[in-house]
């Protein structure tokens, strides 16, 4: 008998709220059409340094240009923060945006010729045991692992696009903690790692959206008025780059929240818990929110909006083609 896959996207899905991850993952629902938006704008980006890093040392072709590429004539526009507390939201058209971003991250980092690349969007496919029993089959894809020739050290890469650089919860990322738990064991398995190495820890590589600011600079990096003077509109950084060291013990605390989700969710799947809502203001972001408000008051009429904005699919497809592949 096959048992569920589960996947990262997933894993976010279940936790931010359950009844989501219900319609999306059980109920297999999506909105019509395909959109432009924050999830489509990373994944882009994620595409274009993908390929810029190539094995080793080499570097492939521009981001920005794949990124142009990967828009092409999509409309789409993307939110981002203004520098200054205060200040209105900005749309920035997505095509314009990438290319800025994806110039301004190669001038800033150059070809990181410090990083001896091991492997780039690297899929895995893992199985999930409680008490010995295979519950679950986790699929997922690490964005790469490189060796730094700095410190010597072999890390995960991880890259991030937000419109805020938040560093303060990465210690406890279940997502990236995941791809760690598992990446150096399926490294050294395909030989790409040494059996006696291990992965250190991850590298995030944070995108953030913003165009490039095109206002002079002084020596110590300070944006400066046409007079001359420094300006009280500092940006923050366009750029992070955080390294998060993970140590062998936490493997057994990763591979425990990957069982745990996976109980909850085949819990859920058996009737035997029920699919609770997370009701909070970040609602308005989901792609559920008003069929969801529909739901609360009772009776069909929310069935009658799914079936008007949203289409049925497997979300496993992909996975099951490459199991049957593999």
């Amino acid at each position: 008998m096959s048992v569920p896959i589960i996947t990262t996207s997933e894993r976010s899905a279940l936790n931010r709220c359950p009844q989501q991850w219900w319609w999306r993952y059980r109920m297999g629902l999506r909105p019509r059409g395909e959109k432009g938006d924050a999830r489509w704008f990373g994944i882009g980006v994620h595409l274009a340094l993908a390929e810029w890093y190539g094995k080793g040392k080499k570097r492939g072709r521009h981001p920005a240009l794949a990124f142009s590429e990967y828009a092409g004539d999509e409309i789409a526009y993307v939110r981002t923060l203004p520098d200054q507390e205060g200040d209105p939201a900005i749309y920035e058209d997505a095509l314009d945006l990438g290319i800025s971003m994806l110039n301004s991250y190669i001038e800033n980092y150059g070809r990181d010729s410090q990083w001896n690349v091991l492997e780039i969007e690297q899929p895995f496919q893992v199985q999930i045991k409680w008490e010995g029993e295979h519950i679950a089959d986790f699929h997922s894809t690490f964005d790469g692992a490189v060796r730094d020739e700095a410190d010597g050290q072999i890390y995960l890469l991880e890259h991030k696009t937000a419109t805020q650089v938040n560093t303060a919860y990465l210690a406890l990322d279940p997502q990236a903690g995941s791809y760690w738990a598992v990446a150096t064991s399926i490294l050294r398995s395909r030989g790409i790692i040494g059996p006696g190495e291990s992965i250190s820890g991850i590298i995030y590589n944070f995108l953030r959206k913003c165009k490039k600011d095109e206002r002079p600079r002084n020596s110590k990096g300070l944006y400066l008025n046409k007079d001359g003077g420094v300006s009280k509109r500092q940006p923050a950084p366009a750029f992070v780059r955080e390294v998060i060291e993970r140590g062998p013990r936490e493997i057994r605390a990763e591979m425990y929240a990957l069982a745990d989700d996976a109980i909850w969710m085949n819990a859920m799947r058996d009737g035997l818990m029920p699919v609770r809502k997370s009701r909070t203001r970040d609602c308005t972001f989901c792609d559920f929110f008003h069929m969801c408000q529909l739901h609360q008051r009772g009776g069909d009429s929310w069935m009658e909006l799914r079936d008007a904005e949203f289409l049925q699919e497997d979300p496993y497809d992909r996975y099951r083609e490459k199991s049957a592949e593999g």
